[in-house]
């Protein structure tokens, strides 16, 4: 019996936070995806090479990059809006952006 208690406690407290994580991004908009800017290329040369994008909105600045080894590659003119804002327990919100079908990109900013 007491291990039904500390489960249901346990379920309770991740939905709980789960709630807070949406409330906190509530008020974060995703960066349009014309701001969205490459930034250049880190690692360049290694298995860990990326391009790094960049994009600033209300202030924050978002980052993401991807890998010069994915099988897609992000074209900007045809890049669709962030589809959704989600928060973690540590703050940090993405937002992802499509070509197509495809997830070609994904932008962080941590809230805290």
């Amino acid at each position: 019996m007491r291990m039904t208690k500390i489960r249901g406690y346990s379920l309770a407290m991740m939905a709980m936070l789960a709630l807070c994580g949406e409330a906190t991004a509530a008020g974060i908009t995703c960066p349009a995806a014309s701001a969205i800017k490459q930034s250049g290329t880190s690692n360049a040369g290694t298995q860990q090479e990326e391009t790094d994008y960049t994009a600033t909105e209300g202030g924050k600045t978002w980052k993401g990059s991807v890998s010069a080894y994915d099988e897609h590659t992000v074209d900007l003119k045809t890049l669709s809006a962030g589809k959704a804002a989600t928060a973690n327990a540590k703050g940090l919100v993405a937002c992802d952006y499509f070509n197509g079908e495809t997830a070609a990109l994904r932008l962080t900013t941590d809230t805290k």
